[in-house]
């Protein structure tokens, strides 16, 4: 049988073409491709150096008048700075293969009247949105490596960050700074609810004011609804059961679940703002291009800048939750066994 994607794979002028002509959409598409976190995150678009990031620490109030009377609270303007790395991307791809693996059974109808630079265009477009995906994946965990080839290593995140604060000879996030709490019971379904409520009763009184969000492990998201359910029984079903906020916290804190968390002894409670990530996509200095390696091999050649970081570790914006282990979902959970399992 005939192999029709050989009469319409694109040319080696193609995959140039869709490269030069979608570049811009292309290097956007990472971003865009990570709107699942990126939802609940500050985004900071053109960035290609280090930032400034300024947070305003203040303890001013009125009091009865004086003349040249001074009050006693103090106002600080501190900075953090967002690192903004240079990143670089060369994927081999076999367009072969590409093509009947990204597009399946539509690429043998496509037929000789479709452009073959749209079959470029969405090939590249499958490899930046998957690698969008696992830079979504680095969120928490990445740590800056410059000798590293993979996602993990272009910046540090959120929880590389709080780590790093905390272990500092002067650490930014402590239990003595108020930006720091740690449980030390295992969070399962018969107590998630309680341990929520507990942590929202904890929280400065400043916090608890804002719209904030609480960034976790997506199973703590179905952890918490198994329990809810368990401890409201009467719950309508399919109307109420996916709970958006924790209760208690008048319909301020919301989940966030992160895929990054999926697994992380961590959560964070903290307003949108105080998590921005840092990218460019707006710059000539981030290019992508295809080249040639081989008889039937090309590369996609990409760059782009990216970082994150906390706006403040001020515990009025931030709370950062230690646990003793990571969220494990209906653990004590056993299926029964049945004839025909195999057993």
């Amino acid at each position: 049988m005939a192999n029709h994607l050989i009469n319409i794979l694109p040319s080696e002028e193609d995959w140039k073409q869709a490269a030069k002509k979608w570049h811009k959409t292309l290097l956007k598409m990472p971003v865009l491709s990570m709107s699942d976190s990126m939802k609940f995150l500050t985004p900071m678009p053109g960035c290609r150096t280090n930032q400034y990031l300024g947070g305003v620490s203040t303890e001013a109030q009125f009091y009865p008048y004086a003349p040249n009377k001074r009050g006693e609270g103090s106002t600080e303007i501190k900075f953090r700075e967002l690192p903004i790395h240079f990143n670089t991307m060369n994927q081999d791809f076999e367009p072969n293969s590409m093509v009947q693996t990204l597009l399946g059974t539509n690429a043998a109808v496509l037929g000789q009247g479709q452009a073959r630079s749209e079959m470029a265009k969405l090939v590249l477009g499958q490899v930046m949105e998957i690698a969008g995906e696992n830079l979504e994946l680095s969120l928490a965990n990445a740590e800056y490596d410059p000798d590293g080839n993979t996602s993990m290593d272009m910046y540090d995140g959120f929880i590389t960050i709080i780590e790093a604060e905390m272990a500092a000879a002067t650490p930014g996030i402590s239990v003595a700074n108020n930006n720091l709490v740690e449980i030390n019971q295992t969070i399962d379904e018969t107590n998630v609810v309680d341990a929520l409520k507990y942590l929202e009763f904890n929280l400065d009184k400043r916090l608890r004011k804002q719209q904030r969000f609480l960034y976790c492990d997506p199973a703590l998201v179905d952890l918490y609804n198994e329990g809810y359910q368990m401890t409201h029984p009467a719950l309508p079903y399919n109307k109420q059961y996916n709970q958006p906020y924790i209760e208690g916290t008048n319909q301020r804190m919301t989940f966030a679940p992160l895929p990054a968390l999926a697994g992380s002894e961590y959560m964070i409670i903290a307003p949108k703002m105080n998590m921005v990530v840092g990218f460019d996509n707006m710059s000539d200095l981030e290019k992508l291009e295809v080249l040639r390696m081989d008889v039937d091999t090309f590369t996609l050649a990409a760059k782009m800048f990216f970082g994150v970081q906390f706006r403040t570790l001020d515990y009025r914006f931030l709370k950062v939750v230690k646990m003793s282990s990571a969220i494990e979902l209906m653990s004590d959970f056993n299926v029964p066994e049945t004839p025909g399992n195999g057993g």
